[in-house]
């Protein structure tokens, strides 16, 4: 019996430490910008789904964004926008960043 408790408890752990990988990590609430899925995106008040794919795009495209001001390359981005979208989004510094 206590095996199995043991293997219960060791899968739950397992789970709860890797949930959430591949998910954009969150600091004070905020999602990083470089990790965040479509689906965390659109959650964001004004991001449509069309919106978030431009801005997956670019981020495809362009390699990870080293400052949230590159947004403003992405069409239906304008400054209010983008100041709207710092409430709820950062951009985590890449570690081999020179910046």
């Amino acid at each position: 019996m206590k095996n199995i408790a043991f293997c219960s408890l060791l899968l739950v752990l397992t789970m709860l430490m890797t949930a959430g990988s591949g998910l954009a990590q969150e600091e004070d609430g905020k999602l990083d910008l470089n990790t965040a899925t479509l689906e965390q995106l659109v959650q964001i008040p004004g991001v449509k789904p069309e919106m978030a794919q431009r801005i997956l795009e670019k981020r495809k495209v362009n390699g990870e964004f080293v400052d949230m001001d590159e947004l403003l390359d992405v069409e239906g981005v304008d400054d209010n926008f983008l100041r709207q979208l710092k409430e709820r989004v950062y951009v985590k510094p890449a570690a081999k960043c020179n910046c």
